[in-house]
């Protein structure tokens, strides 16, 4: 009794940021887990039922790249004009309305629409952008660490929800699976966003980021000045070339994991690997990010964001050059391994890296300016791998050509440097 009121007393003191990061973590596992992690069990499922081809049914499942992409500037505006908490609870409802709607869909085009556009809004804006968007506001100097818990949780929701979706489908059916992801999203998402988000950031509640305390003399003035850097406005951000080069970079890789998770249970099934065991290399893969996401929660600001992502995007391209010829598990392990933690790394610096570069205030509608353009590879990337199999049999001149494009990220994360606040901003030096 004394050991549980001593938690639920740390508990109850514990910064209310870190209560935040915990609640993201587990929404982000059944977001991640379900939705994005989840197409590769109903690929084969849905073609099998309805008969559409891979291009079809690739270009479906990327038009939440699109709808995110064209929701990112308005939905980041939304963010952070009525706070985090009020627009997670109505998207999730919204994913879940969506969801219930796929059960009954006929013909590729309603599935379009009613993924593409209501499913994907739901989740895009309620169990992506917000709960990093409120972690990324709530801290500064723990940013790194912060989101770094939030993108394991993410992490986890491949091995945790993949096969227990997977085992649904085998068992009873697609739709079961579905009626499952609702059920847990609605019961999960919705009360860890009352209790555990604001709407604001800290400074609205009487609090700081990191949870600092202010110290204050005795004529009851703080001691110090604190400096948590310089919040650009959407427009200043835009006209920065740090802003166009890491946009680039997050463009030529951010496509890349959209293939991967699209389409390498169908592709490993292909070579003769059973559909449990291939959906457990996804999981494995997502796992094993998790190595990643806990190298950047742990060392946190020892490494700048840009040398977090600019290791991440190699470790990427060796990964995707082993899995374009894996063939045997030892190979496809080590795919697995490589690729997994540079997923790992990047996930969390990015979104860490926009914060830092461009400050707290405008955060979410600088990231929807980003989402905007990164839209684009998430959906070109597996749509054109789709093609590619469908018109030579062969998934691997477009595996290659992937692969070649992101390790071009690589350069451009390398000339995104940190911008400068604007000039006229940046005081002169005064004299005599």
């Amino acid at each position: 009794m004394t050991q549980n009121l001593t938690l639920k007393q740390k508990w109850d003191n514990l910064f209310f940021g870190w209560k935040t990061v915990f609640a993201g973590a587990i929404i982000a596992c059944w977001g991640y887990g379900s939705w994005y992690y989840g197409m590769g069990a109903l690929f084969g499922p849905l073609i099998a039922e309805f008969g559409w081809t891979r291009t079809q049914l690739s270009l479906a499942f990327s038009m939440r790249s699109i709808e995110g992409g064209l929701e990112g500037p308005f939905g980041g505006m939304l963010i952070d004009k009525y706070g985090e908490r009020k627009i997670t609870i109505l998207s999730t409802i919204i994913a879940c309305i969506g969801l219930i709607a796929v059960l009954f869909v006929k013909t590729i085009w309603q599935f379009v629409i009613v993924w593409g556009l209501i499913v994907s809004l739901g989740f895009n804006l309620g169990l992506y952008d917000t709960v990093n968007s409120a972690v990324a506001k709530w801290f500064v100097k723990d940013r790194s660490r912060a989101i770094g818990i939030v993108t394991i949780g993410g992490g986890l929701g491949a091995p945790i929800i993949v096969p227990v979706m997977t085992w649904i489908i085998l068992n009873y059916s697609w739709r079961h699976a579905l009626m499952f992801v609702v059920v847990s999203t609605a019961l999960i998402a919705i009360p860890l966003a009352w209790f555990f988000m604001k709407d604001k950031p800290p400074e609205a509640y009487g609090m700081l980021p990191d949870g600092v305390k202010l110290e204050l003399d005795e004529n009851g003035e703080t001691k110090s000045n604190l400096d948590f850097g310089y919040d650009f406005t959407p427009q200043e951000a835009l006209k920065t070339r740090s802003f166009w080069m890491i946009l680039i970079a997050f463009m030529l890789n951010g496509g890349t994991l959209a293939m991967i998770t699209m389409h390498q249970i169908v592709f490993h099934t292909e070579l003769g690997i059973d559909a449990m065991a291939a959906a457990g290399i996804l999981g494995l893969m997502a796992t094993i990010s998790l190595g990643g996401r806990v190298l950047t929660a742990t060392l946190g600001g020892k490494f700048t964001e840009r040398q977090y992502l600019m290791l991440g995007y190699t470790m990427r391209t060796i990964g995707l050059m082993i899995f374009i010829y894996a063939r045997t598990i030892p190979t496809i392990m080590a795919f697995a391994v490589i690729y997994g933690i540079g997923y790992g790394i990047t996930i969390p610096a990015q979104t860490s890296l926009r914060a830092d570069y461009f400050g707290r205030k405008a955060y979410a509608t600088i990231t929807g300016y980003t989402t905007f353009f990164t839209a684009i590879t998430n959906v070109v990337y597996p749509t054109f791998a789709a093609w590619i199999y469908d018109t030579t049999g062969s998934y691997i001149q477009a595996f290659w050509i992937v692969t070649a494009l992101q390790a071009f990220a690589i350069l451009f994360m390398y000339l995104g440097k940190k911008p400068e606040p604007p000039v006229s901003l940046i005081a002169a030096p005064t004299g005599v």
